[in-house]
């Protein structure tokens, strides 16, 4: 069966700019989600799902149906995040990256809008620490072990596509999802033990 993602990029490509419009609804929030887990910074995340959709716009003449469509727009985004990262390494932003986790606008991040169980305040107020807790974790983590993660537990990949999108090993990408699940819980029992 062929991924309706691809066919609809192919389509894109013959002109039908409605199919792309489709792509950009079905996976920005996904792309949001994977860079704001990169640098807990809503407006950052923003800005670089814009930019690789950017990208995918302008190269969509090049674009081969290899992977599943949601492998290669992954690729991209991790491509653009290194890239990113690489220049911000040369010429730091006046902003950290360390924030609280919180979206300006919004008042949260993308963990914060998970569905309520109930009109429960007290069980808000704990899903928002969680978030907030989770995120902080997340960015103790190594880095490579926190692409894996936020790939295969946050946007919920396969390991063999996380595999593709990093061009690791599967072995690779099981060893570092073990590691990166040991390593955030010592992280979080030290955040219970700072409190």
């Amino acid at each position: 069966m062929v991924d309706p993602d691809v066919a609809s990029m192919l389509a894109f490509q013959r002109g039908d700019y409605d199919a792309f419009q489709g792509l950009v609804e079905r996976h920005t929030e996904a792309l949001v989600s994977y860079f704001f887990f990169q640098s807990r910074d809503r407006q950052l995340a923003e800005d670089c799902s814009q930019d690789v959709w950017l990208k995918v716009f302008k190269s969509r003449e090049d674009y081969q149906p290899r992977a599943r469509f949601r492998t290669f727009l992954f690729r991209v985004a991790r491509n653009h995040w290194i890239d990113r990262f690489r220049t911000r390494a040369r010429r730091p932003r006046e902003t950290p990256l360390e924030g609280d986790g919180q979206d300006a606008e919004s008042g949260g991040g993308p963990l914060d809008r998970l569905p309520a169980g109930g009109d429960d305040p007290d069980a808000r107020v704990r899903r928002s620490d969680a978030a907030r807790t989770a995120a902080r974790a997340l960015q103790r983590l190594p880095e490579e072990m926190r692409e894996v993660y936020i790939l295969a537990e946050v946007e919920e990949l396969p390991y063999a596509e996380v595999a593709d999108v990093l061009r690791i090993p599967l072995g690779t990408v099981k060893s570092r999802m073990f590691n990166a699940v040991r390593k955030l819980q010592e992280i979080t029992r030290g955040f219970d033990e700072e409190t």
